[in-house]
C-alpha cells in the first residue's frame, strides 16, 4: 500500500486529492486501485500517513511517541570507527601472512583490535575483553567478539610476533609506492622502557633514563623515514650497548630493502657512531649523517682555533662570531672543516649555549670553592673526631653532585688537631683535617673550547665544482630533522601506554612493541592528515582524537513495546567538515 494522490485545477491553482492505494499485475501490467479515498491532506498529514503506512507494511518499525523514547546506553564509536578505517586504508590485514590462526578471530582482526585500543584507550590486555565490551566495538568490527579473553590474547601475540617481519616489509612497501621520495633519509634511534617483575629473560639492568632507575628494561630501536612513518623496529635486552644495535638494521637496509640502491642517507644521534658502524655503512654502499658526542670532539683531527679566546662581552653579555661562520638560522652557525681521514665535518657554534656553559661552569666553580671554604672552617671546629674516608667521600660527592669532578686532582687531606674546651673546664684533643684540592686548569682550559660546540660528521664527501655535492645546510637539516623520531618514542610512551611492560616473555614483548608501532603509524598518518589542511602537528597532542570523541552509538528503547535501535548520535558539522577535509568522509556515512 502507499499514498497515492491526483492533482486538479480551478482558477489557476493546484489542489491534490489523496487516496491510499496498491499496485497489482493484470497479466503483463501493473495497475493501481484505490483502497480508502481520502481527499485533501497537508503536507505533514501527508507525511505521517506515509509513515503509518510504513510501519503497517514493516516489521522492525513501531509507532511511539517521543517521551516513550529512552536511551539505555552509549558506547564510544566515532574515534573507534576511525581507526578501523585507516587500518583498512594501509591493508593492515595483509601484513599477516604467516600461521595465521583460522577462527572467528584471526591474528590479523586480534592485532587490529589492539592497536584500536591503544589509539584511542590505552589499556593493559587483561583489561582489553572488558574495554571491548563497554564500546561499539563489536558494531564496527561487524564480529562476534564472544571469544575474546586474555587466552586468546596471549595466544595471539605470539602469533603477532611471528608476524613481525612480514609486518615491516608491508609497510614499506606501502608507504614507498605512496612517496619514495620520503625515504632520502632514514632516522634511527633507541629508547629504554621498564618492566613490572623480574621474570622476562629479556630485560636487564641499563642505562635508562630516570624513570627506568633501579628497574629491568629492555632497548627500543626503530627506523623511520622523513615523514615519520616507522618500517623496522627491534627489542634489545636492556644493557645491550647502543653502539652495537645498528649492524642488524644497516643489514636489513641493505638486502631486505634495498636502500643502498635508492640514495639513502642513514641518520643517527651521537653515541651510535662508531668506526666499525662506519665502516658498515660504506661497506652498504650507503650515507649517514650523525654527529660527535662532546668528548669526541678533541680527537676527531677538527682544529678548534676558531674558539681560542673567545669570551663573553662583559658591556653587552653577547658572544662574538668565530672567524670563517656562516649563518644557518638564529641558534646556530657552522663551518664546512671538510674531509679528514674518510670523514667529513662541519662545526657548529651556538652563541646561546656557548653563554650557558661558561656561565654553569663558572657558577659550578664557584659553588665548590665556597663548599670547600665552609667544610674547611668547620673541620677546623670539629667536635668530635672525623674520620679519614667518610670525610674525602663527601668532597668527591659533591663534585660529582656538580658534575665537575674531571675539573679537580683528588682531594689531599692534611690531618690537624682541634682543641676544643669541655664544660668542665678540661681541653679535649679532637682528630681531624684540612681540604686542599688542585684544579686541573689544562682541563678547564680545553672544555672551554668546545663551549657551545658542536660537531657534524658524515660520509656526504663527493665534490662537485669547488664545493661539496652536499651542501653543509642539508647536512645539519638531516641531523635537526630527527627529532622525528623523538617524536615517536614521546607518542609510544606517553600517549600508546607502551611503559611499564607487564608481559613476561620475549616474544609477547616484542609483540606488544609491535602493536604500538602499528598505532604510532596509524596516529602518525592521522597528524599528517590533519597538518596538510593546515592545522598544527596533533601528534602528541590529546587534540588527535578530540573532534571524534564522545561521538557514541546510542541504543534507544520504545518503552510501550520493548523494540530496540542502536544508533548514532548525530555527527556535528565541525567534525563532519574535518572528516570531509582529511578524505575519511567514509566514516561519517557508516552512520
Amino acid at each position: 500500500m502507499h499514498l497515492s494522490y491526483s492533482t486538479s485545477s480551478y482558477k489557476g491553482q493546484i489542489y491534490k486529492s489523496y487516496s491510499i492505494a496498491e499496485s497489482y499485475r493484470e497479466g503483463k501490467k501493473v495497475r493501481k486501485r484505490v483502497l480508502w479515498p481520502i481527499g485533501k491532506l497537508t503536507d505533514q498529514q501527508a507525511e505521517q500517513i506515509r509513515l503509518i503506512l510504513q510501519v503497517v507494511q514493516s516489521e522492525d518499525q513501531v509507532v511511539t511517541r517521543l517521551k516513550d523514547i529512552v536511551v539505555q546506553d552509549t558506547r564510544a564509536y566515532l574515534d573507534i570507527a576511525l581507526v578501523n578505517e585507516l587500518w583498512d586504508r594501509w591493508q593492515l590485514d595483509e601484513a599477516f601472512d604467516y600461521e595465521i590462526t583460522e577462527s572467528p578471530l584471526p591474528t590479523h582482526m586480534m592485532a587490529r583490535i589492539l592497536t584500536i585500543n591503544r589509539c584511542t584507550d590505552p589499556c593493559a590486555h587483561y583489561s582489553v575483553p572488558q574495554w571491548a565490551e563497554n564500546t561499539a566495538l563489536e558494531e564496527v568490527l561487524k564480529v562476534d567478539l564472544s571469544g575474546l579473553n586474555d587466552d586468546k590474547i596471549y595466544y595471539e601475540l605470539d602469533k603477532i610476533h611471528q608476524n613481525k617481519i612480514s609486518i615491516e616489509n608491508h609497510l614499506f612497501k606501502q608507504v614507498y609506492r605512496e612517496n619514495p621520495e620520503s625515504f632520502g633519509f632514514v632516522n634511527y634511534d633507541l629508547t629504554t622502557s621498564y618492566f613490572v617483575g623480574y621474570k622476562c629473560n629479556l630485560s636487564a639492568f641499563g642505562k635508562g633514563k630516570a624513570e627506568c632507575h633501579g628497574r629491568r628494561q629492555v632497548l627500543l630501536g626503530v627506523l623511520i623515514n622523513d615523514e615519520g612513518y616507522p618500517f623496522k623496529w627491534d627489542v634489545f635486552p636492556g644493557n645491550t650497548a647502543e653502539v652495537k644495535t645498528l649492524k642488524q638494521n644497516i643489514n636489513a637496509c641493505k638486502t631486505r630493502f634495498g636502500l643502498n640502491k635508492r640514495n639513502v642517507t642513514l641518520v643517527f644521534d651521537r653515541g651510535i657512531i662508531s668506526d666499525d658502524n662506519a665502516a658498515l655503512i660504506e661497506d652498504a654502499q650507503m650515507k649517514y649523517i650523525s654527529a660527535l658526542d662532546r668528548n669526541q670532539i678533541p680527537a676527531c683531527g677538527v682544529s678548534l682555533e676558531s674558539f681560542k679566546g673567545l669570551e663573553i662581552e662583559k658591556t653587552t653579555d653577547t658572544v662574538p662570531l668565530p672567524a670563517g661562520f656562516n649563518k644557518y638560522d638564529d641558534q646556530l652557525y657552522f663551518k664546512d672543516a671538510g674531509v679528514i681521514g674518510n670523514k667529513r665535518y662541519i662545526l657548529g657554534f651556538n652563541p646561546t649555549f656557548f653563554s650557558e656553559d661558561r656561565k654553569k661552569r663558572t657558577e659550578k666553580l664557584a659553588l665548590f670553592n665556597n663548599y670547600l671554604k665552609k667544610e674547611n672552617r668547620d673541620l677546623k671546629k670539629a667536635k668530635r673526631d672525623r674520620d679519614f674516608e667518610a670525610t674525602k667521600s663527601r668532597i668527591v660527592k659533591e663534585l660529582r653532585r656538580l658534575r665537575i669532578q674531571k675539573y679537580f686532582e683528588p682531594p689531599v687531606l692534611t690531618p690537624i688537631t682541634v682543641q676544643q674546651k669541655l664544660k668542665d673546664g678540661t681541653v679535649k684533643s679532637v682528630n681531624s683535617f684540612q681540604i686542599q684540592i688542585k684544579r686541573k686548569n689544562d682541563i678547564i682550559k680545553a672544555d672551554k673550547l668546545l663551549d657551545g660546540v658542536c660537531v657534524f660528521v658524515s660520509n656526504h664527501t663527493e665534490k662537485q665544482g669547488r664545493g661539496f655535492k652536499v651542501k653543509p645546510q642539508t647536512i645539519i637539516k638531516a641531523y635537526r630533522n630527527k627529532t622525528k623520531i623523538e617524536e615517536v618514542f614521546k607518542n609510544i610512551k606517553s600517549f600508546l601506554k607502551l611503559r611499564p611492560f607487564f608481559v613476561n616473555t620475549d616474544a609477547h614483548v616484542k609483540a606488544v612493541y609491535t602493536i604500538c608501532i602499528l598505532a604510532y603509524f596509524i596516529n602518525r598518518y592521522l597528524a599528517n592528515q590533519r597538518k596538510t589542511i593546515g592545522e598544527k602537528d596533533f601528534l602528541n597532542s590529546r587534540e588527535l582524537y578530540a573532534p571524534f570523541k564522545d561521538i557514541d552509538i546510542a541504543t534507544l528503547q520504545d518503552s510501550n513495546t520493548g523494540y530496540t535501535l542502536k544508533k548514532p548520535v548525530m555527527l556535528p558539522p565541525a567534525t563532519k567538515r574535518l572528516l570531509e577535509k582529511i578524505r575519511l568522509s567514509q566514516v561519517a556515512l557508516a552512520q
